[in-house]
């Protein structure tokens, strides 16, 4: 597909509509939509013409989960991206990857990969109820700060881009630097998607595994013999060093079902009758509990609302739904409104008139 068509009029208005949701309160969204049309038009333009070169990425630290180093282009830029995600990248590379690469795709998130993941566990057990359900838990070093540009142009050429988009695709890339793809950017999880790929056909058609699931850079096989995962972990390590320059660091394990197993933020513990114990991870337990002191201290100050404590409270629910931590969550929460409740009648019983 040559940029006229991807980049059109229209495309990049849906696009716009797309980023600017949340986003509308800030200055590059509300800088971009004073002269919308005059914008569109001009990047319409410049891509036609192969002129369009990328802004300089602002450069920032979050802390939750982990530290982690952000960085975002300006807001035309991240207009452009998600257009060319949505009718370049995304209809070629989805139906490219196996149907258990679970990040980034419509249909698809962190609820079908642990759905997907129970569902195996299940299966296994049902199959072999009497013996021991082994793990191999595999993640990669620094994995989007470590993807190597060559490798990853040539996934991409493979997949059968036209030359307009291995031209635009080059530009995105290469104005990373060295190495490396930026987590701020939204091509850079289709990117991130593919460039593993490679490992998920070893898994699947080489190693013949079918209990495997993979979110990202987090990708988990079970099998109730462990010399076979021994075999997959010596393998997959092989493949990400000699053919993608990647690493696995030291959270790659094996271990036992019944002794629990680390997946997206939850740990899974399966029962010598059958039960999957779902429960927020350890680190994960105490950040949640920080931060329900925190909304506890500012919403009894009136600095918060009944209704963002309602927000938090849905949130909360959505995040902790079948674990054995929603307890004490949910009435910590309702706690928090009796106490208001008793503190608002005392203070107006206080001001109430001497007859």
């Amino acid at each position: 597909m040559n940029l006229n068509k991807i980049f059109s009029f229209e495309n990049l208005l849906e696009a716009h509509k797309l980023c600017r949701r949340s986003k509308q309160h800030k200055r590059g969204a509300i800088m971009f939509e004073i002269e919308l049309g005059r914008n569109i038009v001009k990047l319409t333009e410049e891509l036609a013409n192969k002129k369009y070169k990328l802004g300089k990425y602002r450069k920032f630290t979050i802390f939750d989960p982990k530290k982690r180093l952000i960085e975002a282009l300006p807001y035309k830029d991240r207009v452009v991206l998600m257009c060319f995600c949505r009718y370049a990248l995304e209809p070629r590379l989805d139906c490219r990857l196996i149907f258990d690469n679970a990040a980034s795709r419509k249909g698809k998130g962190p609820e079908f990969a642990i759905e997907r993941l129970c569902c195996f566990i299940r299966k296994l057990y049902c199959q072999k109820p009497n013996e021991d359900i082994y793990f191999l838990k595999c993640d990669i070093a620094k994995y989007f700060q470590n993807i190597n540009h060559t490798i990853l142009l040539e996934k991409l050429r493979r997949c059968g881009f036209s030359d307009d988009e291995m031209w635009f695709m080059e530009q995105v890339v290469r104005s990373h630097g060295e190495s490396g793809v930026p987590l701020g950017n939204q091509t850079s999880q289709w990117f991130a998607l593919l460039y593993l790929d490679e490992i998920d056909r070893l898994i699947k058609e080489r190693l013949r595994a079918p209990f495997y699931i993979r979110y990202m850079d987090d990708f988990v096989l079970l099998s109730e013999d462990k010399a076979f995962l021994q075999r997959c972990r010596n393998e997959i390590g092989q493949t990400c060093r000699e053919s993608l320059k990647l690493q696995l660091n030291n959270k790659t394990q094996i271990g036992r079902l019944k002794d629990g197993l680390d997946f997206l933020g939850y740990n899974f513990k399966l029962t010598a009758t059958g039960k999957i114990l779902k429960s927020l991870r350890a680190s994960a337990r105490r950040r949640q509990r920080h931060y329900i002191k925190m909304i506890a201290h500012y919403y009894l100050q009136d600095v918060l609302d009944d209704e963002y404590l309602n927000v938090r409270f849905n949130a909360f629910k959505a995040h902790m739904k079948g674990t054995s931590d929603w307890k004490f969550v949910r009435d910590r929460l309702n706690n928090l409104k009796k106490k208001k409740r008793l503190m608002k009648k005392a203070e107006d019983k206080k001001f109430l008139p001497v007859c």
